[in-house]
């Protein structure tokens, strides 16, 4: 199962860093996009305990959620050092 994380962690940030997702959520602000990535943690937790696959489900989305939340905090971050 480590295997499995390191494989989808590597992958989950190549998705970011060539633009492979929506355009909807490349756009979305800080907040809402950790407001989202709880509501799909959450869910995940329930569709685990229901599929019996608690810890792959969960941190297969944790690990996307929070590639997610670190990309969108390094381009704020480099938002604000360019304004200065």
């Amino acid at each position: 199962m480590m295997i499995w994380f390191i494989a989808f962690f590597i992958v989950s940030q190549i998705m970011i860093e060539k633009n492979w997702l929506p355009k909807k959520v490349l756009k979305l602000r800080l907040l809402p996009l950790c407001a989202g990535s709880i509501g799909m943690i959450l869910l995940a937790v329930i569709i685990g305990i229901i599929s019996g696959f608690p810890i792959f489900v969960v941190g297969t989305v944790t690990i996307l959620c929070g590639s997610l939340i670190s990309w969108r905090y390094r381009t704020f971050g480099a938002g604000l050092l360019e304004k200065k």
